[in-house]
Order: structure tokens, then C-alpha cells, then sequence
């Protein structure tokens, strides 16, 4: 007997309806059943334009709405949270985004609702879904660098500069109320990675500033009050030493970068901005002799990009429609009994921790131990 589809219900008609509805209709057992904004008649238009059933002005109505087992959460932190706090005390399993929340007190008590609730929970840290990054730590797991000796991870790429902002709709990040900062957005994104690969962080120092003081937007200045760049070092509880750099005002930044060295050779994924499953790639370099280490394109295995039971396309150019499918494909195989769902609300937790000590490591100039 066919289980009945597991049915969605989306907060947010900007982002979540625009990457995260076409993921979860590549999946089958899912059926988007719900779109939620702010108003009567925005909702009512996003459920016409996306072909939604039902609209919701009130994310609480969603959530406790018995016809709904899936609350995607969209918008930025501050909002996010009373949404997954909504959704976890209605038992709902809860997809939430990055920043997971806007400080670490908000990140400690969904964590605390989602272990009570014994539902499936996980963010929106899809890089470590990327076919390329797939295989580059199953690569890494079967020896191919040998002992691994460290890793850089950068993210550098000018989402505004002082001649335009070239993502008006992310100038939410100016305001340090919203839990914004490069470090906390773009760097919460790679430590999702760094984690994933390399297990739990034990100690970080960091030095966090402010580069650009404004923001060019339609003939307005927005002032922004939180770091645009930051730089991290890290030290893992398994002792291998890690480096990050998070910058969202660099002209001509190199976009993704995430290299891995060991004893034999180091692999290296990189994406022109953020990575993707059509736009990422692998570069690898084995044991090369002095001025001879070229990095050589490595191809992707055509097994890293499918995903069982879903329709979406590795090659095509929607925003994270591979790799979002695949995150959502865990959570659909947890509820029904298979697997686990990744990354959860504990990685995110552990994420939170290291983003919230970093700040304090950059504002006392000293290494912060985790506990």
C-alpha cells in the first residue's frame, strides 16, 4: 500500500517559493499544499502565481493546521523564530534557513523545542549537498589525499560595493537585529561544510571588521552596522586545523573556494559565487613535484547526481534545485523511517556556537574554546 504524499507548507513567497518550491516538487511523496506571507492578499496572489492550493496570512494558522506536516520557514532570523518555535510545538518537522537564528539563545531554544518535539528538523545548509562536495568527502573518506593535514574554505564575492548592491534584497544584512554579518551568513554556510567534513569544532580565534561604510540603493544610502568580512581559524576536536574567510564586499572576489590538503595531494571545489550542483567543480593535484602541482579537473561521478526518488536535474541553473532536493529528500526518508535528516537542528546548534565565539574571539583578540 502507497503511503499518502507528505504535504508542505512554505513560509515566505519570496525565497521559499521561488528556490524551495520548485525542490520540493521534484520529490516524490511530497505535495506543497500551503504558501504563507504577511498579508490576506499576498498570500491569496502567491498561491495563484506559484499554483499553491491554500494561502495563509498567519504562519501560527500553518502550523497548527492538521492538513500540514512540513513548515518551511523563509525570512531572515528574528522572524524565523517564532515561526519554528510555531511549528515544533504543533509537532510539525520544520525546515528552517541560514542563520539558523539571530543569537545563540533564539539557536539554544529551538534546538531544546525540536528535541522535545521528536520531529525531523534540519537548515538550509545545502552546500554540503552539492554533488561536487558529495563527492570530494567520499573521495577524501576513501584515502585519496592520504592523511588529511588541513583545509581552506573561502566565500568572497562583492554583494554590494560602493558603486552598487548588487543583491537589493539582502539589505537586511546591514542591521546587526537581524543576526547578520559575513561571518554569521556566508560563514555560517561554510562552517555548515567544515563540520560536515571534518567533525565538531573544539577552538576558534577570528578578527571580524567593517570594510565598506555604504550602500548605494536606488538613489538611497543604506549604512550598514555589522562586519562585512571575517576571518577564522579553527581547530577541530580531532585536532586538524582549518581556515575560513567570509567576504561580502570584495571586487573581483574568487567566489567559492574549499581546498583540502593531506599527505598525497589536496582537492579543491570551487563555484564562480555560491556553489551549486551545475556550476560547481572539482580540481585535484596528487604528489606533485616542485613547480609541477597543476590542479587538474576531476569529473563527477554520474552517480553523485541523482537522488532516489527525485526528478530535479543536476545540470540546470535554479538556485539549489539539486542540491535543496537532496536536503529535503533526508527529511522525507527520516519521517517515513529511513535514514537520517541532515544537517539537523544539532548541527546547527554546534554551528551557532562556533559563529557566537568567533565574535567574542575577534572583540577579545584571544583563541575561544567551545565546550
Amino acid at each position: 500500500m502507497t503511503s499518502p504524499p507528505l504535504r508542505v507548507g512554505i513560509i515566505s513567497a519570496a525565497w521559499g517559493a521561488k528556490a524551495h518550491l520548485p525542490a520540493w516538487r521534484s520529490l516524490d511523496g511530497i505535495e506543497v499544499t500551503a504558501i504563507c506571507t504577511s498579508r490576506p492578499e499576498t498570500a491569496a496572489k502567491a498561491a495563484k502565481d506559484f499554483k499553491v492550493a491554500r494561502a495563509f496570512h498567519d504562519f501560527r494558522a500553518m502550523a497548527t493546521d492538521p492538513e500540514i506536516d512540513i513548515v518551511d520557514c523563509g525570512t531572515r532570523p528574528p522572524l524565523r523564530f517564532a515561526m519554528v518555535m510555531a511549528a515544533l510545538s504543533a509537532g510539525k518537522h520544520v525546515y528552517n534557513g541560514i542563520p539558523f537564528a539571530k543569537d545563540l539563545a533564539d539557536a539554544r531554544a529551538m534546538h531544546a523545542a525540536w528535541r522535545s518535539a521528536g520531529t525531523v528538523a534540519v537548515v538550509d545548509a545545502f552546500m554540503q549537498a552539492v554533488p561536487a562536495m558529495v563527492q570530494m568527502k567520499a573521495m577524501i573518506e576513501a584515502g585519496w589525499l592520504g592523511e588529511v593535514f588541513g583545509a581552506d574554505i573561502a566565500f568572497e564575492v562583492p554583494l554590494f560595493s560602493a558603486g552598487q548592491t548588487n543583491v537589493p534584497g539582502y539589505v537586511w544584512f546591514a542591521d546587526p537585529a537581524n543576526g547578520a554579518s559575513a561571518g554569521r551568513n556566508l560563514g555560517s554556510h561554510m562552517l555548515h561544510l567544515l563540520v560536515h567534513f571534518f567533525g565538531r569544532v573544539a577552538a576558534v580565534t577570528a578578527d571580524q571588521s567593517l570594510a565598506l561604510k555604504e550602500w548605494p540603493l536606488d538613489g538611497e544610502t543604506i549604512l550598514p552596522e555589522v562586519p562585512d568580512r571575517a576571518s577564522l581559524l579553527l581547530r577541530h576536536a580531532s585536532g586538524l586545523p582549518t581556515r575560513l574567510e567570509a567576504n561580502w564586499c570584495k571586487i573581483g572576489g574568487d567566489g567559492f573556494r574549499f581546498s583540502v590538503w593531506g599527505a598525497k595531494g589536496r582537492i579543491e571545489a570551487r563555484a564562480p559565487v555560491f556553489p551549486m550542483a551545475h556550476d560547481t567543480r572539482l580540481f585535484g593535484t596528487r604528489d606533485a613535484a616542485l613547480g609541477s602541482g597543476a590542479m587538474e579537473m576531476i569529473a563527477i561521478e554520474p552517480a553523485y547526481l541523482a537522488v532516489p526518488g527525485c526528478h530535479a536535474v543536476a545540470d540546470r541553473p535554479e538556485t539549489g534545485l539539486l542540491a535543496l532536493a537532496s536536503i529535503f529528500a533526508t527529511m522525507r526518508d527520516a519521517i517515513g523511517g529511513s535514514g537520517a535528516a541532515a544537517p539537523d537542528f544539532r548541527q546547527a546548534l554546534h554551528v551557532q556556537e562556533v559563529v557566537e565565539a568567533a565574535v567574542l574571539a575577534s572583540d577579545e583578540r584571544r583563541w575561544v574554546d567551545l565546550r
